[in-house]
């Protein structure tokens, strides 16, 4: 699961961008697993707090009860790897889709799809069927097993009325059938009496012999520590134990955690924020928390109720990259540096001093020595060959996020954050003022004639005439965010990725302006480049970039897959051969986008240096990586 098909590459430090959407511990407690969006999946080993692997993809893996293993099930294989060397046993598994339970003495169990109208509970270890559930169709998506193996509790996600219903393992036969409301998670307390049932905003307990409700909790994400004494709830504001009268509150707690006996609060964590994912330690003596706005796991002490600990990656977005006009060197920025590379030797040639503020954006001048670079205050020249100082622009009074040079280098145009966007001569006179939609202008292209402007925002894709002004027209009618654009090199086509309020993405494909835009599924769009052919590449949090040959038709081809950072920046070279990609765990990969084959990672480290790989080499590092990166031989990243 840890290495491609071209070879071996670094493990490299994790992001702390996009929310975690699962949490595990491994049985014996010394390791964690966290799955987060685009599908990246984390080991972290907690004795030394940092971790052991980054991957895409894979189907809901799960720890096994062999120590540091993780089970994964895939296109008919069942994979079996060791967290600490990634090595890798497969066997064939005649199962395509199931859920993951842990039964007795933390055996793995899997309950699948063995036809249309039959559910099997297999044992992973051995591949035996446990039991059959007779007639249970194909009603539900999830399952639960109660600590002693004896009890199968299943629900729906997507189905809201489909109830809960509890199984004998025993003989398959269903038991009893709990009403449920949009059910999000099942656990048995120990004995198999009890159940627990988080649902909406509610958590409920049921006394499965008197088929009554116990005990109800305000929250719906929950975990039960591994003896089931104690329960922990998110947004516990009030509770009500056999629907008194009276209920205790306990206003504004995060996640509360409660006593099974009594059903009271014994612990409050302090400021734990939006917890989308919760999870006891093996031992109880912890519980990890997963949020909705942040990768990063925070680790409490589940008696005090104190942060203990975080496990986090960095905050490295490379939100920026421009090739030079040779195609010779590549220049990415995160935070506020900048970093030229030597393209053909995959190797780091020099590091601009670093900017006062965030560097927003950085553009070269078409056939001349320049190296545009906009911050929070100005924009600044650098000799595009030797790094040296070479101008600036007076300064605006709004920070630069944007920058385009018209196609025969003669104007500069910058886009600030008061929608203001300043056109410049080659000798750094103003050459024209736009007044733009007084919103904060993050985007700007010249159409390839040169006489056009293409400026975004927030809300809106707008073409204007350089030479008077003048807002020529609004190249899409938009509700949702812009959060990408591209125009195609024959200034004809267009792509503009958006999302709205709820999360939904949407990918708009435009032959041209006021046509109907094709609109193929994709994940939250974070860049998009065209080539100088017209392919579009489309760079979403599922980790890939997808590639449109024919963008207006919006029918996919084959991308380039395997980044284990959210996509944030594409940039083709002026040849069309390289595609550079910019994560947010400070990665650049470098693509032969012809081959589709992965030619070097360049990497941003902590202390402002930089580490190239090239295929099948080794790390060339110029800096200290301080446990940043490491190649995976069984040994521990450097710390």
């Amino acid at each position: 699961m840890f290495t491609d098909n071209d070879g071996s590459w670094p493990q490299v430090r994790p992001s702390t961008g996009g929310d975690t959407f699962l949490i595990q511990f491994s049985p014996d407690g010394r390791y964690l697993m966290s799955t987060h969006a685009g599908d990246r999946q984390r080991v972290w080993d907690l004795a030394t707090r940092t971790p052991l692997a980054e991957w895409t993809g894979g189907d809901e893996p799960v720890f096994d009860v062999e120590p540091a293993t993780v089970v994964d099930f895939a296109d008919g294989v069942l994979h079996r790897t060791d967290v600490r060397t990634g090595r890798t046993r497969s066997q064939a598994w005649p199962y395509e889709f199931g859920c993951r339970l842990y039964g007795l003495d933390g055996r793995l169990e899997y309950l699948v799809t063995a036809g249309k109208a039959e559910k099997v509970l297999v044992d992973v270890g051995t591949g035996a069927v446990r039991c059959t559930l007779s007639g249970a169709g194909e009603r539900f998506g999830r399952a639960a097993l109660s600590s002693d193996g004896a009890w199968l509790a299943t629900y729906s996600f997507s189905d809201r009325d489909e109830p809960v219903r509890i199984w004998s393992t025993a003989d398959g036969v269903e038991r009893l059938a709990i009403p449920g409301d949009g059910v999000s998670e099942v656990v048995f307390l120990p004995g198999g009496g009890r159940c627990v049932i988080a649902e909406d905003d509610t958590t409920r307990v049921w006394d499965l012999g008197t088929e009554k409700v116990v005990a109800r909790l305000d929250g719906a994400t929950i975990a039960l520590s591994g003896d089931g004494t104690r329960l922990a709830v998110t947004g516990g504001d009030d509770f009500d134990y056999g629907f008194d009268d009276e209920a205790d509150e306990d206003e504004g707690a995060g996640v509360v955690i409660y006593s099974t006996a009594t059903w009271k609060p014994v612990v409050t964590l302090e400021d734990a924020g939006p917890v989308g994912v919760m999870a006891f330690s093996p031992d109880g003596a912890y519980l990890a928390t997963g949020h909705d706005d942040d990768s990063i796991i925070r680790v409490w002490d589940s008696f005090t109720g104190r942060l203990a600990y975080e496990l986090s990656g960095v905050t490295r977005e490379v939100h920026a990259l421009a090739f030079s006009a040779d195609g010779q060197r590549l220049s990415t920025v995160t935070d506020d540096r900048v970093r030229v590379w030597e393209v053909g030797a995959a190797r780091p040639a020099h590091r601009l001093p670093a900017h006062r503020g965030e560097v927003n954006a950085v553009a070269y001048r078409p056939g001349g020595g320049l190296l545009a670079v906009a911050d929070d205050e100005t924009v600044r020249f650098w000799d595009a060959a030797t790094a040296a100082p070479a101008g600036a622009l007076p300064a605006t009074g709004s920070p630069v996020l944007a920058l385009a040079y018209s196609p025969d280098g003669a104007t500069l145009a910058t886009a600030g954050a008061d929608g203001t966007i300043h056109l410049w001569a080659g000798d750094g006179s103003s050459a024209g003022v736009l007044k733009g939609q007084g919103r904060p202008a993050w985007y700007a292209a010249f159409h390839p004639g040169g006489g056009h402007l293409v400026v975004a925002d927030d809300e809106s894709v707008c073409l204007w005439d350089i030479a008077t002004g003048a807002l020529v027209l609004q190249l899409a009618e938009l509700t949702d965010r812009v959060d990408a654009v591209a125009i195609a090199p024959d200034g004809q086509g267009f792509a503009i990725g958006s999302s709205d309020e709820y999360g939904s993405a949407t990918l708009s494909l435009y032959r041209t302006a006021g046509t109907e835009p094709a609109r193929p599924y994709t994940h939250t769009v974070g860049a998009l480049a065209y080539s100088p052919g017209g392919a579009l590449a489309a760079g979403s949090d599922d980790n890939a970039v997808h590639l449109f040959a024919d963008p207006g038709s919006g029918r996919g081809n084959a991308g380039f897959e395997g980044h284990t950072g959210l996509i944030r920046s594409l940039a083709y070279s002026p040849d069309g051969r390289l595609l550079a990609v910019g994560c947010d765990n400070g990665t650049v990969l470098l693509w032969d986008a012809e081959s589709r084959q992965r030619l070097a990672m360049l990497i941003a480290l902590d202390d402002g240096g930089s580490a190239t790989v090239r295929a099948g080499g080794q790390p060339v590092v110029d800096g200290s990586p301080n446990g940043e990166f490491w190649i995976r031989d069984g040994a521990q990243p450097d710390r």
